[in-house]
Formats: structure tokens, sequence, C-alpha cells
């Protein structure tokens, strides 16, 4: 008789199936955050802005637009995912609810998108939207994703005088929440950087103003240095190990102790690592909701575009948590936190 694996018995299907695991959905809080979603967003962006103080050098010729009212149409104009001409339609809406003083032309919005300077303005804006779910968050995942742009660079001219192109795109490195998927700390770098060198700087923002308790990232941030800033800053890195690592400390005790943990129980190591999977879909709900794509064309408007994109996904993630766990949003209390030289524009 012809042994036929397929049609064998297995042990396992005599052992109870575990319920796979569920995640509910509090149906009246989303719909709320969502039927009032727009509304609050642009009360709570032009909260924000306002907390921008513009220390640019003033110069003699036509009034300077007013910064404050521009990041509001910048951070508008990235949720609406308009063209900048049928923008404008809800600028003038903005203006009639008083939250600018003007209807700006779509050349002056896309002229700021530009502008090197803001990079930092939109940075300190994000660290500041992401403080009132602080008393939520004390589990990270780190993670990194693409976005691509309409420019390419001929990368085999030089050497083999062809024409092939090579698409340019810009990388965004982010740290998050696990629980309510906010935003405490990004940077945006050209794509040939690697991932590995971004996750200290990282932690290091995150830690100033967040309590870490584990912070879980995939093979591509393991390294002795990347576990030990976790430690430093009293949390626990859940890092998978490369299979050419071995346990030798080489001064790093930490590196030890996962090694361990790792190779003799991984199951439970798995448990903590797994909540990395929430910086997938941190990146999964800005592609849907905004764009996998830029429109801006040079390297600065690449940058703010993507940050932009952070920005607007915290306050979307705010009135969600609003509604849902009743978190406190106070701008003020949380400003307070942030170093005096935060939040201040130069031109």
């Amino acid at each position: 008789m012809k042994y036929q694996k397929d049609k064998q018995t297995k042990v396992n299907e005599f052992l109870p199936k575990e319920p796979k695991p569920t995640y509910p959905q509090v149906w009246s809080a989303y719909n709320q955050a969502q039927t009032k979603e727009k509304l609050l967003f642009m009360h709570l962006l032009r909260e924000l802005a306002d907390f921008v103080v513009d220390d640019s050098v003033k110069c003699s010729g036509r009034p300077s637009v007013n910064v404050n009212e521009m990041l509001f149409c910048l951070g508008l104009a990235t949720y609406v995912g308009k063209s900048s001409r049928r923008l404008i339609s809800d600028i003038a809406i903005a203006e009639e609810m008083r939250y600018i003083t003007k209807k700006y032309h779509f050349n002056t919005i896309l002229k700021y998108f530009n502008k090197p300077e803001l990079k930092a303005v939109i940075k300190d804006l994000i660290t500041l939207s992401s403080l009132p779910l602080k008393p939520f968050e004390e589990h990270f995942a780190v993670d990194s994703s693409g976005f691509s742009t309409t420019m390419y660079a001929h990368w085999f001219e030089h050497k083999w005088k062809g024409n092939s192109q090579k698409r340019i795109w810009r990388k965004a490195h982010v740290m998050s929440g696990a629980r309510t998927n906010v935003i405490t700390s990004i940077e945006v770098t050209p794509s040939n950087v690697a991932d590995s060198r971004m996750f200290q700087p990282l932690v290091k923002e995150t830690a100033q103003y967040f309590k870490l308790i584990e912070v879980s990232a995939d093979k591509a941030y393991s390294s002795r240095a990347n576990l030990k800033v976790v430690h430093d800053h009293m949390g626990v890195p859940f890092i998978p190990f490369k299979k050419n690592a071995t346990g030798r400390m080489k001064g790093c005790l930490i590196w030890r102790r996962m090694y361990n943990l790792f190779t003799k129980n991984y199951e439970e190591f798995a448990k903590h690592y797994h909540l990395r999977s929430n910086s997938e879909t941190v990146f999964a709900m800005i592609k849907r909701k905004f764009s996998p794509k830029l429109r801006c064309k040079s390297e600065a408007g690449q940058d703010n575009e993507i940050l932009l994109m952070a920005l607007c996904h915290n306050i979307c993630c705010l009135i969600q948590e609003f509604f849902e766990l009743g978190a406190k949003i106070d701008f003020n209390l949380c400003a307070e936190l942030l170093p005096a030289h935060k939040l201040k524009y130069f031109n």
C-alpha cells in the first residue's frame, strides 16, 4: 500500500483549537470620531499652529505671511488631499469659520511647502500633538517605510551609457505607540539611509516625554548599541537576533539577557515582539488616508509633506481616542513640557 502523507491523521487534529484573538471595535465612539473628524481636525490643527512663535527677521517690502495661518493651510491641504487649486474652496470655508484671516493664493501655499525652515517646526508640532496620549502609551514600536516621488535618477548613465532610470523615494523612520498608533518621533531621510542608524535618535526623542516600558523592532535594528539605548532609558528591547548572532556581551549585559530569552523561550519573546505589527498599521493608516506618493519635487518639500502627513495622522488619533479612551486634549499643559527653543520659526 502506498504511503500517502497528506491523508495521515495528525495529532494536532485531536487537540482543541484555540480561538483566534479578536479586537472588537467600539462602534459608538468610532462613529462619533469619523462623523465629526473634519470639524474637530480643523479646530485642533489651528490650536496647534498657534503655539508656533515667529522669530524670523522682518525685512522691508511686502508684508510677510502669517506663519501660524500658513501652517494651518499646509495641514489642511495635506488632510484634504486635493490639488492646490481645488484646495481654495476649503481655504475659503476656513476663512468663513475664522480659522484664518484671509484666503491665500494657491501659489503662496505651494511656496511654503518647499521652505526648509518649516521642517523643525512641523516636527515640534508632531511631538506636541502626541503628548495628550502620554497616559496611554508605554509600549512602542520602531519601523520605516518609503514614499515614492515623481522624480527619477539616471543611475546607469555614468558607467554603462544607458538610459535606465530609478525612481527617487524618501524614507520615513517612525517610533509610534502600540496602543493608539500615535507617532511620538519621526525622521525623514533619503532612501539609502540604513534603518539601524535612526533607531537611537527616535528612542532618545521619545524618552524625553514618554515612559518606555517596551520597545519592539525588526531584525534590521538588531545591534548592541540599539539594545543598550533602550535599556539605558529603563525600557526592555524586543528586537530579534540575526542568524549569525551570539550571546557574547562585549560590554552589553542586556544583549545576553535578551539573547537567552530569544533562544530559550521564544514564545514569550514573540508575545512582546509582535507589538511591532502596530508600526505597520501606522504606515497603512497614513498611506490609505493621505497618499503613498509625494507631490513636491524638492527634497525640502518632500520632507515637509511627509511630516505634515504624520501631523495629520496624530490629530486623527487624538480625535479617535478622545471618544474611545476619553483622552484629555490640553495642548497648553503639554506645551510646558517642551524646551524653550521648541516651536520657534526662524526665516
